[in-house]
């Protein structure tokens, strides 16, 4: 026996909500173009709760998360900001010269 719904059903839900994502490459570098605290001084500025901005292939991409310390690179947790911060990827951080670089990695 099939249930038929009524015509209307549809029309009563709410639209559903899609978060934007980007195309980011696991094992790729990319260049670490913006923090919270402005310019950064050393690896310190990735750990905790705080956030980056990094060179996308479409354009700035912010990163929000916590970062630990994990040898001489900072592990970091990036969280959706929907869903009750729900982990999405994992970065590791390092310092090349005078600049920082962010890697995907395929690992949690």
């Amino acid at each position: 026996m099939q249930r038929r719904m009524s015509s209307h059903f549809h029309e009563l839900r709410s639209p559903m909500t899609a978060q934007q994502s980007h195309s980011i490459a696991s094992g790729k570098p990319y260049l670490v173009t913006g923090l919270l605290a402005g310019s950064a001084a050393s690896l310190d500025q990735f750990l905790g709760d705080t956030e980056f901005t990094i060179d996308g292939v479409d354009g700035p991409v912010l990163v929000c998360g916590h970062g630990v310390t994990l040898g001489e690179i900072v592990r970091f947790h990036e969280k959706s900001a929907a869903g009750g911060g729900k982990d999405v990827r994992v970065w590791h951080v390092c310092q090349k010269d005078d600049f920082f670089i962010a890697e995907s990695i395929g690992a949690y």
